[in-house]
């Protein structure tokens, strides 16, 4: 009998354990494999997310299947509200009857069977510049270059209770000054670590490269850890790259781009 009270006590744990590893990773999975999501990046950058996969929207008969949907929508990462949108030469919104709404500022809409976080966020000047020039000498850069741009952000990235700077550092588009080198430089410091996210130094002619920004913080996944979406403007008509990134098994890796 205390060989059976044994046996049945090892049941029961296993079957404890299970129940509570299924809860804990499994059923989480299964519902991410049920997410599906259209997210407008900006007038250039539609992505869809199905499966735990990213893919572009670009060909006309399916942006046009967008047109007067429902979105929510965000303004310089801020919501502002649900609108009907429409595709033309950008992207235009409405209301339930049609009227007119104006947007101004930068646009993030989604439609999605799933609530995405999107986070408000401060960008600052960099006052101490022992990272920055820490990660110009590791790219041979000269420690008084000038830039044209130059901000760091503090978030909360992975929402572990501490904050993470991010550094972005660029001297594309001078107008007062000849570089002798162009960059662009993105990175995040996480416990006195760096961990690069986007680096250019390639470009040999000014108006060639591309000047970073964050765009949004972001859940697009419901994991309680924040993605990003990494902008670059580039010169003229040139258009802006939109990047998706991931900070996954200590680096940062780019889920999608328009480009």
């Amino acid at each position: 009998m205390r060989e059976k009270s044994t046996y049945i006590k090892l049941i029961a744990i296993f079957l404890i354990f299970f129940v509570f590893m299924f809860l804990a990773f499994g059923l989480p999975n299964i519902k991410q494999n049920r997410y599906e999501a259209t997210v407008i990046v900006s007038d250039e950058a539609i992505w869809n997310y199905h499966n735990k996969k990213w893919t572009n929207v670009t060909s006309n008969i399916s942006i046009q299947n967008l047109n007067w949907n429902k979105y929510k929508i965000y303004l310089d990462n801020i919501e502002f509200g649900n609108y009907y949108l429409w595709k033309d030469d950008r992207w235009y919104a409405f209301d339930d009857h049609k009227n007119a709404i104006s947007l101004e500022g930068d646009l993030l809409a989604y439609r999605s069977n799933f609530d995405l976080k999107i986070y408000d966020f401060v960008e600052d000047e960099i006052k101490d510049k022992t990272y920055v020039e820490k990660v110009l000498l590791e790219n041979n850069l000269s420690t008084n270059s000038q830039f044209t741009s130059s901000s760091k952000i503090s978030f909360d990235f992975d929402n572990d209770g501490f904050i993470e700077d991010f550094y972005l550092i660029s001297n594309v588009f001078p107008h007062d000054f000849v570089p002798d080198t162009i960059f662009s430089i993105v990175f995040m410091v996480k416990n006195d670590e760096i961990y690069s996210i986007y680096t250019d130094v390639d470009s040999n002619q000014a108006f060639n490269g591309c000047r970073p920004y964050i765009r949004s913080f972001l859940d697009i996944n419901n994991d309680q850890t924040s993605e990003l979406i990494l902008s670059c403007a580039r010169y003229s008509m040139g258009g802006v790259v939109d990047m998706l990134y991931e900070f996954k098994n200590g680096e940062f890796k780019i889920l999608i781009s328009n480009q």
